[in-house]
């Protein structure tokens, strides 16, 4: 019995053995009179992304005046950002796949009407990265693409996750959402205006007790009771931004964040647009954002904890 397993062990071993020489094989001989690149550092500061989405849509990010900015009108996500600044110095060739025909363009999606093109440039506007990406490989993170003037077709990978889905953005995706972001302990008050009233909760001076209070009733409630609701109002972020020319409507909710430092906040929720969302005025810039009905819904909740 023991020898009959033995040798199955031994057969399948041997099985798998030469398969992973065949394997090998394949990849030496498919990689045979081609030089896998190696792309170099970016030693400098990259000042400009630029990302062709197919023939659709062309999105420039800049760096000027120690911000990014997104079609030099929207600030950017700046994690966004530094995750593709990220990517362009650690993304690489794993694999040569073709030497570019027509065929293997189509086949792979690198067409100029399906491409997804992304390129970088420094603050002396030298060109320091230029890729296309086209279809994400099946397995692992990698993707097939063109780098510089190469006509080969190459896997590209390097990447926790895949180098396309990084660049892979719109716009709005691109654009900072964040209306507020606060932490709950550098809040002195926040006071909420809705309809002809006014409520404000508040910290006492001497927070010995951990407590906020509710200064229209005069009443106490404990912090960890609230402080899902504080964080929601002090930590909001909208669902996207208004582009097209609609007229605002009335203020629903106005929200006001007092912190000990005087890092004051202020927005408004306005009434619910024909869309079903709803519009964010947010005091810091001139943009037109909005939330959804589902994130209003989570904001509404925080809103009725907190003046119940």
């Amino acid at each position: 019995m023991n020898q009959n397993i033995t040798k199955k062990y031994i057969t399948l071993s041997s099985i798998i053995a030469v398969l992973i020489i065949i394997l090998i094989a394949i990849i030496l001989l498919k990689n045979k009179g081609y030089s896998l690149p190696t792309l170099k550092a970016i030693n400098s500061n990259i000042s400009e992304i630029i990302i062709n989405r197919g023939a659709n849509e062309t999105i420039s990010i800049k760096y000027n005046n120690n911000k990014w900015t997104v079609n030099d009108k929207y600030n950017a996500d700046n994690s966004l950002i530094e995750a593709m600044t990220n990517a362009l110095n650690i993304i690489q060739p794993t694999e040569i796949v073709s030497r570019g025909d027509d065929e293997a363009i189509l086949k792979y999606k690198l067409s100029d009407d399906e491409v997804l093109s992304v390129e970088a440039f420094d603050s002396s506007s030298k060109n320091v990265r230029n890729i296309k990406f086209g279809m994400k490989s099946a397995f692992g993170n990698s993707v097939y693409a063109k780098i510089n003037n190469d006509k080969n077709i190459y896997l590209l990978g390097n990447t926790s996750s895949n180098p396309k889905d990084i660049f892979d953005k719109t716009e709005n995706d691109l654009i900072n959402k964040t209306i507020s972001k606060i932490k709950n302990d550098d809040i002195e008050n926040v006071t909420i205006e809705y309809n002809n009233n006014v409520y404000t909760l508040e910290k006492p001076k001497d927070n010995t007790n951990n407590v906020w209070i509710k200064t229209w009733n005069n009443t106490e409630v404990k912090a960890n009771d609230v402080y899902t609701s504080v964080f929601t109002l002090a930590n909001l972020n909208a669902d996207g931004l208004i582009t097209n020319e609609i007229n605002k409507n009335n203020t629903l909710y106005k929200i006001n964040i007092k912190t000990f430092d005087n890092n004051n906040k202020t927005y408004e929720i306005l009434n619910k647009l024909d869309d079903n969302n709803y519009e964010i005025v947010n005091t810091d810039d001139n943009n037109r954002y909005y939330m959804t009905e589902n994130s209003f819904n989570t904001f509404i909740e925080a809103i009725n904890y907190i003046t119940k």
